[in-house]
């Protein structure tokens, strides 16, 4: 097999041509107006948006930064436009159970019309009845009717007073309304205790029977008078009620007629008016609304709160269906809740202190939840789920869902829900509802799916400019040069680890942007060019640089042993990525094996400590897997193994060492030395070919770091799975190197090319007879192993032998040959 030759500087980085980009700066561009890249969202996005039916609810799926909130805010506020605003709601007084507040509907803008009419109607009653009831004629009727009573009254006690005087009794009033008949002097007054007292025996009891038949007579006397009083007020009431008629008839007709074509406001006012009838103290007296424990936070304090309008929600002012977005969606705040206020001690409600939900704003449009959000707050995601499969909004206070003593609360009536939910969250979340909730999947049919990376096609790159073009215009930032897009471009690119993709990471962009905005507005530049974005870059990694700059510092100190030059036997400089969520970097890390007499063992030690991972471990045991397939088909392998990470004090995790690893392996079994002026990463398969890993361009710069650091030396570099090249999207001083000779990197696709450029021979391949070559790698360690069986082989005869000499009786002593088995655990790459 011919050596892999190093790559040429070509193959390290796709940069943007000046010819496709014709503008100077993103001023000559056209701002955005449609989204890149995210064709299969966009579909599913109107079709959920489209159907009106139960259950098309939507969940939009992608990792952060690539714009979900944006892009579904903005297509909803499109689709939006394209409704008429929905109903509104309003809640008013139930005035035969107020425990039970009316949900009335009423076309787009009339709820606020509605309720100023009512509200001017009271105020003008509160005006209207104390100026009809104040008046002569009023009291002249209102006097007359007690005077009637007066009279009859009068007339009939004076008849049974005059009937009892012959017979020595007087009519009294004891009490207030209480009469009674006592025994009266010679002169016609009430008779004194002792006075009656000195009286004759039968005297006294003529007197008690005498007044036992007048209070007959007058307990029936009583109750015609009582009759007389009742028919009193009921004419004094009829007075009040055709003064109140007199006073209110007429705008209460316009009233009625305003509303006509609403059966239910017409069935309310008829109520209310009937009301006022009742309560007509509310405007008579002068009544002090702040007595009501509500009236603090009533809406309107010049009018009884009963008589007041609680208008739920309007969306008149916006002139098409709502999108709205719940930042906190707690299950008040989703539902909605009855307020309670607290007055003197008294903890009171009504149906003013009805307060509106998410899904009531959004109701007749659109609601938009952070789903990770939704799912952290008790008792919201049931809520949410009850009103999409109901179609109904019942304002039911959480407290009383989870009270044991059946406090009295507000049962308002439920309103219709319809309303089109969309859930924003990440894939893991996704799954965990589709697999633990039953009710998801029906709830929510339809997922957009957001990709993360479009082609790196000529439209896509202008489109990508454009993009540019609108975060300048709307952050208000420095126009962007076109050298500067085109950088921008390609630090999308490199994002997108792939040389014909771009990366649809917004979030990164715009940061990207503000912090070379901040740059050269501070050199006084008129605009922002590669230059700036550069520095940007710089800076960002100078931030996230100490870790680096010392574990680069403790290879340099050898604290962190790593060889760049020379040749070692079992030793292989492995790469792997660490850093966080925003910041990677490639660091180069000591692979190790050795190598001893054993029985087809290959122990990971990563594992073996609870420092590697299941990825890592597969890894291990797949390249075990094709060391038994060369040399151990026939026969199990003389010789154990063990691999290690060295100074690996951390998680281990990933195969993209297990490339690395199998040379160390060979190198230990074979005794021929690495080459340390390399280093290797890649994932192998049982069959021995390379497969590409993550995090490339990390990895050959993290190593190029430590070379430079020490001296490049010309015959250093990195060795790559093949399929990777086409992520390779490097920095401009690693491409430097390589275009002076100083760095290389090479490409592989099989085990043997690897194995020809860090042993310096070649791997060979079996003759005719299934024979490896003497000269070769494969044949090394052939010969090697093939001596380790000659010295099992002797030594399991000894022990035969040993066997049937001794004494009989004795157990007779016999080897196992173990399974061949791998232990694994894994490193980080």
């Amino acid at each position: 097999m011919r050596t892999p030759k190093p790559l040429p500087s070509s193959k390290l980085y796709q940069p943007c041509r000046a010819k496709d980009f014709s503008f100077d700066d993103t001023r000559r561009l056209p701002p955005l107006d449609r989204f890149i890249g995210q064709a299969r969202a966009e579909e599913a996005i109107s079709f959920a948006t489209s159907v009106q039916r139960k259950g098309y609810n939507l969940f939009a799926v992608g990792q952060a930064g690539l714009g979900k909130r944006t892009m579904l805010r903005r297509f909803l506020e499109q689709k939006a436009g394209e409704l008429e605003s929905p109903s509104d709601w309003l809640y008013l007084q139930n005035f035969t159970n107020t425990r039970r507040p009316w949900a009335v509907r009423l076309p787009a803008g009339q709820g606020q019309v509605f309720a100023d009419a009512l509200q001017a109607f009271i105020l003008e009653a509160k005006q209207a009845i104390p100026a009809a009831f104040d008046n002569e004629g009023f009291f002249e009727r209102a006097e007359k009717i007690k005077d009637h009573f007066a009279e009859q009254e009068s007339q009939q006690l004076k008849a049974l007073a005059q009937e009892a005087e012959p017979q020595g009794l007087k009519l009294v009033l004891q009490t207030p309304g209480g009469y009674m008949f006592v025994p009266a002097d010679e002169e016609g007054q009430p008779m004194e205790a002792g006075q009656y007292a000195s009286l004759p025996e039968e005297q006294r009891e003529t007197l008690r029977v005498q007044i036992d038949k007048m209070e007959k007579k007058l307990r029936l006397v009583l109750r015609e008078l009582a009759q007389l009083e009742k028919t009193s007020r009921q004419e004094q009431q009829k007075l009040n009620v055709q003064v109140t008629d007199d006073a209110l008839s007429e705008s209460f007709a316009e009233l009625q007629a305003s509303f006509g074509e609403h059966p239910r406001l017409q069935e309310y006012l008829t109520a209310l008016y009937r009301d006022i009838h009742d309560h007509l103290a509310l405007f008579l007296e002068d009544f002090d609304e702040e007595s009501e424990a509500v009236a603090s936070v009533s809406a309107n304090k010049r009018i009884p709160t009963r008589y007041q309008v609680n208008l739920l929600v309007t969306h008149a002012a916006q002139g098409r269906a709502p999108v709205i977005e719940e930042a906190l969606p707690t299950h008040n705040n989703l539902v909605g809740h009855v307020e309670n206020v607290t007055y003197q001690g008294t903890v009171a409600t009504d149906f003013s202190l009805i307060r509106p939900g998410a899904l009531h704003r959004a109701n007749g449009g659109f609601l938009l939840l952070d789903a990770e959000r939704l799912l952290n707050q008790p008792y919201a995601w049931d809520g949410l789920k009850l009103a999409l499969r109901t179609g109904t909004l019942r304002i039911d206070t959480l407290e009383r869902q989870l009270s044991v003593s059946g406090s009295v609360s507000l049962e308002p009536e439920p309103i219709p829900l319809n309303c089109t939910v969309a859930l924003m969250g990440d894939y893991e979340l996704l799954h965990a509802l589709q697999e633990q909730d039953p009710e998801f999947v029906e709830l929510f049919k339809i997922v957009a799916e957001f990709e993360t990376e479009m082609p790196r096609s000529l439209e896509n790159q202008r489109l990508y400019a454009r993009l540019i073009a609108s975060m300048v215009a709307r952050d208000e930032l420095l126009p962007v040069a076109k050298d500067g897009v085109m950088r921008l471009v390609e630090e999308a690119v490199r994002s997108a680890e792939h040389q014909k993709k771009i990366s649809l990471n917004a979030a990164e962009l715009n940061h990207l942007l503000r912090e070379a905005d901040y740059l050269a507005t501070k050199e006084l530049s008129p605009d922002i060019g590669a230059v700036h974005i550069e520095e940007a870059l710089a800076a960002r990694r100078r931030r996230a640089g100490r870790y680096p700059e010392q574990v680069l510092e403790s290879i340099c100190d050898d604290f962190i042993m790593v060889a760049t030059q020379g040749e070692r036997v079992g030793q292989v400089n492995g790469l792997t990525v660490v850093g966080s969520h925003d910041f990677y970097h490639g660091q180069p890390s000591r692979i190790t094996a050795r190598v001893h007499y054993g029985h087809g063992e290959v122990l990971d030690i990563e594992r073996s400590v609870h420092l590697g991972g299941a990825l890592h471990s597969k890894g291990v045991m797949i390249l075990t897997g094709f060391l038994c397939g060369l040399f151990g088909a026939e026969d199990s392998l003389p010789l154990d193994a063990s691999l290690v990470f060295e100074q690996s004090y951390g998680q281990v995790d990933g195969d993209s060492a297990s490339l690395g690893e199998l040379i160390a392996l060979l190198s230990a079994m074979a005794e021929q030395p690495v080459n340390q002026q390399l280093a290797i990463t890649g994932s192998i398969n049982q069959l021995g070919e390379v497969q590409p890993i993550g995090g490339v361009n990390e990895k050959i710069e993290g190593f190029f770091e430590v070379c430079q650091a020490r001296g490049l030396t010309g015959q250093q570099g990195v060795i790559i799975p093949r399929q990777n090249v086409v992520q390779l999207m490097l920095r401009q001083n690693v491409r430097d190197a390589v275009a002076a000779g100083q760095f290389h990197i090479w490409a592989v696709s099989q085990v043997e090319e690897a194995i020809q450029l860090l042993l310096g021979l070649a791997a060979g391949q079996r003759n005719a007879e299934g024979q490896w070559p003497k000269n070769t790698l494969y044949g090394k360690i052939a010969q090697r192993l093939e001596k380790l069986r000659d010295k099992e082989a002797e030594k399991e005869t000894d022990q035969e032998t040993e066997t049937e000499a001794a004494p009989k009786g004795r157990a007779k002593k016999t080897k196992v040959s173990p399974l061949r088995r791998s232990r694994s655990i894994e490193m980080n790459g």
